[in-house]
């Protein structure tokens, strides 16, 4: 397991929403703006997106899901479905047999269950809390540009509450969305959060074989949410860079954005991002990188190709990801 210990990743996402991308439940759903006129995603948001695609694609059993009735469900009662008790190490058995706690971790809360009227069927279990901090964390995401926030009023053809006299009429409400945004995330994966688990070689093969599917449940996951709130967004740009027992957490630093982009930008610029400074700093750390990952949307073919051709030459072991290849629609 010595390589896996020593294996540390960071990696950089940038997609584009024409619509609502992370909506606030607590202010009627609006995008999270903020005073320098961009919003925020949050990290819970991303995950869902891989989670569904997981699900969808690969037909993957979630921690993090509704029940087998499709019904919200307690944590507790999540991983009893799962493992069908909660005795021992409810953590481990949610890591062999789940696609995200080997990802994302878990926060398990265990209630004791009311004794029963005869001891002999009391549960046989502890009650209190296990966790684990998942190999796999994204930090909050932010939009590159200053977003407009549209508000348009609509209407609905059903009726609502039916008034004096008989008189109905239809509903009213609300809906927001962003003229453009080109959203920024950063996310990074330490296998060592796996913590005693890493000497379990099951666990650790399941934890391998989900964090080789990340990279498509993102992008294509982020292109395949058509629904009401989200569709229209489509993946742009993807970095990844592994290293050796290092750790520099400065990516969103050396990939720097077209000034243009910073702006009220409504669409991409020709070159939105300069890779310069991220080319000097992976030459200088050329001792540590293990190897670098790059995916691009149709219009930044050109510069991803160039990025990978540039590292090369530098002897970084690189690898630019057919996205439009029609093997990932398999």
């Amino acid at each position: 397991m010595t390589g896996i210990k020593n294996l540390r990743k960071e990696f950089l996402f940038y997609y584009e929403s024409r619509q609502n991308p992370n909506g606030d439940p607590g202010f009627e759903n609006q995008p999270r703006l903020m005073s320098d006129g961009t919003i925020i995603v949050t990290d819970v948001r991303v995950k869902r997106t891989i989670r569904d695609y997981a699900k969808s694609k690969f037909k993957e059993t979630l921690f993090v899901d509704y029940g087998k009735d499709d019904k919200p469900v307690t944590a507790d009662k999540r991983a009893e479905e799962i493992l069908e008790n909660l005795k021992g190490d409810v953590i481990e058995g949610l890591l062999k047999k789940t696609f995200d706690v080997p990802l994302f971790g878990a926060l398990v809360t265990i209630r004791q269950k009311e004794s029963k009227k005869s001891s002999s069927q009391e549960e046989d279990r502890e009650s209190g809390s296990q966790k684990l901090t998942g190999p796999v964390q994204f930090g909050i995401g932010r939009s590159v540009n200053q977003v407009q926030v549209i508000n348009p009023m609509i209407s609905g053809r059903f009726v609502g509450k039916e008034k004096e006299r008989g008189e109905q009429f239809s509903t009213f409400g609300k809906f927001y969305s962003v003229e453009y945004a080109l959203i920024k995330i950063q996310g990074a994966v330490n296998p060592m959060n796996l913590d005693k688990y890493l000497d379990d070689n099951e666990a650790v093969q399941k934890f391998l074989g989900a964090e080789s599917k990340l990279f498509e449940c993102l992008w294509n996951g982020t292109n395949s949410l058509v629904t009401r709130s989200k569709f229209p967004q489509r993946s742009i740009f993807f970095l990844e860079v592994a290293y050796d027992s290092a750790i520099y957490n400065d990516l969103p630093i050396l990939v720097e954005e077209d000034g243009a982009m910073k702006g009220k930008a409504t669409n991409l610029t020709a070159h939105p991002l300069k890779f310069e400074k991220l080319m000097a700093a992976l030459s200088e750390r050329k001792p540590k990188v293990k190897g670098v990952r790059v995916a691009a949307c149709r219009e930044l073919t050109e510069d991803a190709k160039l990025l990978t051709r540039v590292l090369g030459e530098k002897a970084i072991p690189q690898e630019l990801i057919p996205t439009e290849d029609p093997s990932w629609l398999k």
